[in-house]
């Protein structure tokens, strides 16, 4: 029965940590109140969220922006670099922050869908930069930030916010998620080549090299003797110190 709880408690484990690194995190944010209602949760499926967004972004802003930095992992968020993107997301009014979406989210689609159920032009910076400028009425903007470091990435997002409150004041709502996945480097080493190991080009010497003076056998041999077995012992000496009365009480009349 322990055997069966330890393994299943190993498996969850291996699942959620194999789960983890196969997601993107989603960000929302806006200077009006928004309602998170089903988003606010931190582990969630591509499908959900698409249903979340649909509900969340409910065509009562003027604008939506939706913004795909592709490669990006929840980790590189808790970094001190990203302290832009930070205020943005903390500074607004509203603000919605979900770790884990497991798989990559198809922004683009998601962007062509909005526009179509809010009956707004759909505006794609990538193609023309100077579209935004031009559009009157609702719109849906789809932006795709290019191959950068971090600060890079920041300032085209602050940019672009800059041109919407321009544009829009203040009422407007930005998506921020990630289109492909990153691959976070896994490091498997096999049973003849550990990374402690010299390569095979040098030679090592030395008694060190050789011979193994201290291991996990020799650890537990010596716990053993230095602190179980003078216990043991002293409990055994205990027990065997116990003597029979030499005599028995009178009877109390």
């Amino acid at each position: 029965m322990r055997a069966t709880v330890l393994l299943s408690l190993l498996l969850a484990s291996l699942y959620e940590v194999s789960a983890v690194e196969n997601t993107s995190p989603f960000l929302a944010w806006s200077p009006q109140e928004f309602s998170p209602r089903s988003l606010d949760t931190q582990v969630i499926s591509v499908q959900d969220l698409h249903e979340g967004v649909n509900d969340l972004a409910d065509c009562s802003h003027k604008a939506i922006l939706v913004i795909d930095e592709p490669e990006l992992h929840s980790a590189d968020l808790g970094r001190g670099e990203r302290n832009k993107l930070k205020n943005q997301v903390q500074g607004a009014e509203s603000s919605l922050q979900i770790p884990f979406v497991n798989g990559a989210v198809d922004l683009e689609t998601l962007a062509e869908r909005l526009s179509q159920k809010c009956h707004a032009a759909l505006v794609n910076i990538n193609v023309d930069s100077d579209a935004l400028s031009s559009v009157k009425g609702p719109s849906v903007i789809y932006k795709k930030l290019a191959a950068g470091s971090a600060d890079e990435k920041d300032e085209a997002v602050e940019e672009i916010i800059a041109q919407l409150h321009k544009k829009y004041q203040d009422d407007y709502l930005v998506l921020y998620s990630s289109s492909q996945i990153k691959e976070l480097p896994t490091h498997r080493f096999s049973a003849r080549q550990l990374p402690e190991e010299p390569t095979p080009t040098q030679k090592p010497s030395g008694i060190f090299h050789h011979y193994t003076f201290f291991s996990q056998g020799i650890f537990m041999g010596l716990l053993i003797a230095v602190i179980i077995v003078p216990i043991a012992m002293m409990g055994i000496f205990w027990n065997l110190s116990v003597q029979q009365p030499q005599r028995f009480e009178k009877k109390q009349n």
